[in-house]
């Protein structure tokens, strides 16, 4: 997982477009839903109104208790429809994605990597954004900035299939909702957050002959960093996905005599381009971990090259 280094411009591009679907409603009162005018309470409007600014901008645990003094209201069946209404449809559904994304300048999935932001969804290029705290779950953070994940469209609906991943993290194939939430409550203490951590861990392979090989991680004696590997499925989507590239590259390093790879790096190339350039050119890739996000792949070939070098 990538860590996310948000710069002014989104954040404050985010800003002004929560703000604006924030003080319509408190201006107004209602939401239009089913092409009808639906009243929102007076004790939500308040609520809205007290923490307006920090839905929009405060950080990740800030935002939990936040969602837990919403909770601690007990609204109404109905006027939590309304709410839930409010920030999935008239706010996230008509939220600029794709613009936020070209401030945000993440242009890669943050969780694997793999595959770049923006996918085509009809006839359009869509941008595809995760939410950390799911938005079916903690719907007044819908609209949160540091709730807000670049993704792809497979690991959003990895994600999309949450529950299933906390039951096996749990151990209990048959937890409840009120359990599920629970543990999304000390999800921070769990998993790590794309926009204060990044998961320390290394690709690596298994291999026993040019056609018989398969992609590995290295442990990392840190449980939280596993948890969130097994969460986002690390291993499994680059085990599925990702045989091609590793055959390139082990392709390289096994079929020609020497360290090829070495070679190409450190001696063919060396001089003419920074190293930066060579890697780019040849592979493809970003070889600063501040600038994976960049190119697909950056962080697995990376890993895997460097193990490949060292082999005499």
């Amino acid at each position: 997982m990538i860590k996310i280094n948000p710069s002014s411009n989104a954040i404050e591009f985010h800003r002004k477009k929560a703000s604006k679907y924030f003080e319509d409603l408190v201006s107004k009162g209602y939401i239009l839903r089913d092409k009808k005018q639906k009243n929102i309470c007076k004790t939500f409007l308040i609520f809205l109104t007290k923490y307006k600014d920090e839905l929009i901008n405060a950080m990740p645990n800030r935002l939990l208790e936040i969602h837990q003094e919403f909770e601690n209201k007990n609204f109404s069946k109905h006027q939590l429809t309304l709410i839930k209404s409010f920030f999935l449809k008239t706010c996230y559904d008509n939220f600029p994605n794709k613009e936020f994304l070209n401030h945000l300048k993440i242009d890669t999935c943050v969780y694997c990597n793999r595959n770049y932001t923006l996918y085509f969804g009809g006839n359009n290029a869509r941008a595809e954004l995760d939410h950390w705290y799911p938005k079916e779950k903690f719907p007044i953070l819908a609209m949160s900035f540091y709730n807000l994940i670049p993704s792809c469209h497979s690991c959003n609906h990895i994600k999309g299939n949450g529950d299933v991943l906390i039951r096996q993290l749990l151990k209990e194939p048959k937890a409840n909702q009120n359990e599920i939430k629970d543990w999304w409550k000390n999800a921070l203490d769990n998993l790590n957050h794309p926009y204060l951590e990044c998961s320390k861990f290394k690709f690596s392979y298994s291999y026993i002959s040019i056609n018989n090989f398969g992609v590995e991680l290295k442990k990392t004696n840190n449980i939280k960093t596993e948890n969130t590997l097994e969460f986002n499925k690390t291993k499994e989507i680059y085990s599925a996905n990702s045989n091609k590239e590793l055959k390139d590259l082990l392709d390289l390093r096994y079929k020609y005599s020497e360290n090829y790879i070495d070679v190409l790096i450190n001696k063919t190339f060396k001089g003419i381009m920074s190293k930066e350039e060579i890697y780019r050119m040849i592979f493809g890739i970003e070889i600063k971990e501040e600038d994976y996000h960049k190119r697909p792949f950056s962080k697995f070939k990376h890993d895997i090259i460097e193990e490949l070098k060292n082999i005499k």
